[in-house]
């Protein structure tokens, strides 16, 4: 039986009993787990159909990124700031390369079609479930420790889920904002440090911190969507020449002629200038 190439990805996901969405002309997989949910590695493995080690694990299978931001291992410095996960890229020792395996799939994941998900893991083997995310600024490089104790470079990528979500976070590496984290941040790597090892030393499950009482940063106002731009030609960096058909709320819907339809941002497509009205 002949199909349409544009359904072959739902049949072939719905013949293996996985859950997927269609939305605008893009599949997006649905692991089927709630907002803080805890599950195992193996379970990620399962659901996820990717590998069952390292933080950044693609699936082409469900076309997903599940990454796993871990402060149990002390090796990356991810931190909150801003109500944004700075996220360190992959790579244990020696400078990272942005255009490398699964880096260059989350620095791409703007347009590239992968669906990425979160999750964190702030007591050992157990994986809290974030949702989805998006990339809200360029990755840009830090000098962290690599596992070899030199210090290298590394790419840090700005992400929050989608929609933003009140998660459980390690409130020690949750910074109300860049001020925040330039005064009391900078030795909070360290100090965790010696606060797992003096726990393992003295057998107990996990150190006790009080954190400090961190307001949630007040939501930006959404971008408004001129109504006068449906109708209008646009060419996107990725997906061509296209028309704005409809508004759905803070997202356009554009015909393309290569891709056809898909739904975007509009603010987050002005924002990293990802199209252009014509």
């Amino acid at each position: 039986m002949t199909t349409n190439p544009a359904t072959r990805p739902f049949l072939r996901f719905a013949g293996s009993g996985m859950d997927v969405r269609r939305i605008g002309g893009i599949f997006m997989f649905n692991p089927g787990l709630k907002i803080g949910q805890i599950i195992k590695n193996a379970d990620i493995v399962g659901i996820f159909k990717c590998g069952n080690m390292g933080g950044m694990r693609r699936s082409r299978t469900t076309n997903t990124l599940v990454i796993v931001s871990d402060y149990t291992k002390g090796l990356y410095h991810d931190k909150w700031i801003g109500g944004v996960l700075h996220y360190t890229g992959m790579g244990k020792s020696g400078d990272q390369d942005i255009h490398w395996a699964q880096n260059a799939t989350l620095a791409e994941s703007d347009y590239n079609g992968v669906d990425v998900h979160l999750f964190e893991v702030i007591d050992a083997g157990e994986y809290i479930y974030c949702g989805r995310i998006e990339l809200v600024s360029k990755p840009y490089t830090d000098v962290q420790p690599g596992e070899d104790g030199n210090d290298r470079k590394v790419w840090m990528f700005p992400i929050r889920p989608v929609p933003d979500n009140d998660v459980k976070k390690p409130q020690m590496f949750v910074f109300k904002d860049m001020d925040d984290y330039e005064n009391r941040g900078k030795n909070v790597d360290a100090e965790y440090t010696k606060m797992m090892a003096a726990a393992k030393k003295k057998g107990t499950k996990k150190p006790v911190f009080v954190a400090p009482i961190v307001p949630k940063p007040e939501p930006k106002p959404q971008m408004e969507i001129p109504i006068d731009i449906v109708g209008r030609q646009v060419k996107h960096k990725a997906f061509g020449l296209g028309k704005i058909t409809a508004i759905e709320g803070t997202t356009i819907v554009v015909q393309f002629d290569m891709v056809g339809l898909k739904k975007m941002g509009y603010e987050f497509c002005m924002k990293k200038k990802l199209l252009e009205f014509i």
